[in-house]
């Protein structure tokens, strides 16, 4: 059906021309866009564009110390990428999370004092540097965790990449 022909009626159901209805393939647990995603440096908007369906994209000034400045208010869930996951590990030290997303985590030197339930590390194959970091980083954890690599990524998250961390939060 050409995307003319269709109407947009609230953001989980469009009409179409001939009075149906369609309903959006994106979940719920993502319409209200209440998962932030913090980016990492040199990291623009315009690269979520795909993600920015699903997930509220937070960029930090890197330059201006906004580090502090951030109110990601308290998420069930949060994800970070790259440098970006420094501010949600920061978050997660002081305010408990239920899920915390780390996507290709740069290094911490602990995460003991992380308060989460779980934490999902998601990192690219190509990626070795991030993946032996990742399983050291994740023996300092007192809670659940998981480790996935998405086959044939590097440090971009980019198609393959950005598909898995949807579908991983959608299995929340």
């Amino acid at each position: 059906m050409p995307l003319s022909r269709v109407r947009k009626l609230d953001s989980s159901t469009e009409q179409t021309k001939d009075g149906g209805t369609l309903y959006s393939p994106i979940p719920s647990l993502f319409m209200n866009k209440k998962i932030k995603i913090i980016i990492g440096l040199g990291q623009k908007r315009k690269h979520y564009r795909f993600l920015s369906k699903y997930l509220n994209i937070r960029e930090v000034d890197w330059n201006n110390g906004s580090l502090s400045k951030m109110r990601l208010g308290k998420p069930k869930i949060l994800v970070g990428f790259s440098l970006g996951c420094m501010v949600t590990i920061m978050h997660a030290e002081k305010y408990r999370v239920k899920t915390l997303i780390l996507c290709s985590p740069s290094p911490e030197e602990t995460l003991l004092r992380v308060k989460a339930d779980q934490v999902i590390f998601l990192v690219g194959e190509k990626e070795n540097w991030c993946l032996k970091e990742i399983k050291r980083m994740s023996r300092t954890l007192k809670c659940r965790y998981s480790i996935i690599v998405i086959r044939g990524a590097n440090h971009r998250i980019t198609g393959d990449y950005q598909k898995k961390l949807v579908e991983v939060i959608q299995s929340l």
